[in-house]
């Protein structure tokens, strides 16, 4: 997409963009909170005949997002396994970074203001990701941590001053403005009543989410790191004082390189410092992400804009290249959560561009009846995807789908399938030692 051309949807690419892909339904009020259930539906998809399930491989991914309003307490954190795998599902992408704090121990990042009725910063007495990999393990399933990489803040006052020091305050301090994304008008992101982003050309914005990621692997037992918002807010982002520098620097070089296509490879560049950063510590941990739903776009019904040029996130160039193991396209825009054929078309094409890498495709679960959400895991299963992921615990839980997973696609326990990228590295690493 070229910079001054508008996604036609501009209502509903601004929803998934700036507030967070996952989290849009958050935003806009739709997910039902750990207290106080406020849920409310996607609507039924007309039914179609009741779906007869393929038999699911002996191995398949069957994640389960478990975001960071699921939970308050350690019991919550129990529920959450207990519930998944009874269901039979068999991995947890558990989030612990939201907006640049943390739910779990960390010495970069304060802790999360959701552990402790609001103050930021405050030590909550437990550590979420420690029990959550101890509750998940006890139970047969792989534990997956769920970063937010790029947003920086959430909501229009700032953070307070805490230790360690929120992203906000201590980057407008050392850097100005430059670290945040700038808009088409040039001027830097505001605070909002969404996400305030981070700049992927910055050098410092960069070494600290590999801080972050770096830091999980290496003192958690997780089985990988989970990406999600790894790329740029919106279309129009970002025309920042350092991108602009660059872009022009990088075009006397190169004529052909443009902004896109620059802010393309600061993205890249993240991913494959996270890859290199688990393969120096935990070679066999899977590095996964949460991606825009299409990734160009060649459909005229399509209107929120596509990853690779909206939002220069080039996520099948990472399986491409294995810089990031698997890629989980998240395919529930309202037009496509209504619609099975736009839903197996998106499918088609990532399993079609992934050449055998791993696609597993983001499924809500805010469907009035489970129908559409077996329709969909058999669509996936026909593609040939290495899995599904199902967004989210509190959507499932909310509906009291647990018995439909387990009396139905999910009736057979299924291990994950481990892409083959990652059981090269495992096998250099035990040859080598």
């Amino acid at each position: 997409m070229a910079d001054n051309i508008e996604p036609t949807n501009i209502e509903e690419h601004h929803t998934w963009a700036e507030v967070g892909g996952l989290e849009a339904d958050y935003f806009t009020g739709d997910y039902p909170e750990s207290t106080g259930h406020r849920g409310v539906s996607a609507g039924l998809v007309p039914d179609q005949a009741a779906p007869v399930y393929n038999a699911s491989s002996p191995q398949e991914m069957r994640a389960l997002w478990v975001t960071r309003w699921d939970f308050r307490t350690a019991e919550d954190i129990r529920i959450i396994a207990e519930r998944a795998a009874d269901a039979n599902f068999n991995a947890l992408f558990f989030q612990v970074r939201g907006n640049a704090d943390a739910l779990y121990r960390s010495q970069i990042e304060p802790w999360s203001a959701l552990l402790s009725g609001g103050t930021l910063g405050e030590d909550p007495g437990w550590d979420p990701l420690e029990l959550a990999i101890n509750e998940a393990h006890a139970r047969g399933l792989e534990l997956h941590a769920w970063v937010n990489v790029y947003p920086a803040w959430l909501g229009e006052t700032a953070p307070p001053s805490v230790t360690p020091e929120q992203m906000y305050n201590s980057f407008n301090s050392l850097y100005d403005q430059e670290w945040l994304m700038w808009d088409r008008h040039q001027e830097p992101m505001a605070l909002n009543k969404e996400y305030l982003w981070s700049n992927p050309g910055h050098f410092a914005v960069l070494e600290q989410i590999v801080a972050v990621g770096r830091d999980i692997v290496q003192r958690y037992y997780v089985d990988g790191l989970h990406l999600d918002n790894v790329r740029y807010a919106s279309w129009e982002y970002s025309r920042d004082p350092i991108t602009l520098a660059e872009v022009e620097d990088a075009q006397a070089a190169d004529p052909s390189v443009d902004r896109k296509e620059w802010q393309r490879r600061q993205v890249n560049t993240l991913v494959a410092r996270l890859r290199q950063a688990i393969d120096s510590t935990k070679p066999g941990l899977l590095l996964s992400a949460a991606v825009w739903p299409v990734y160009k776009d060649i459909w005229e019904w399509w209107t929120a804009g596509d990853g690779y040029e909206g939002f220069c996130q080039d996520s099948v160039g990472w399986i491409g290249q294995q810089t990031a193991d698997m890629i989980s396209p998240m395919l529930y825009l309202s037009s496509i959560t209504q619609d099975d054929a736009q839903f197996a078309a998106l499918v088609q094409d990532f399993v079609e561009r992934a050449n055998g890498e791993h696609v597993v495709p983001g499924i809500t679960a805010t469907y009035d009846t489970f129908a559409p959400i077996g329709r969909r895991i058999d669509i996936a299963r026909q593609a040939g995807c290495a899995g599904q992921s199902i967004f989210a615990y509190g959507h499932v839980n909310q509906k009291r789908f647990w018995e439909d997973f387990r009396n139905g696609p999910y009736a057979t326990p299924a291990a994950v399938l481990i892409p083959q990228s990652s059981r090269e590295r495992t096998s250099a690493m035990l040859q080598a030692a």
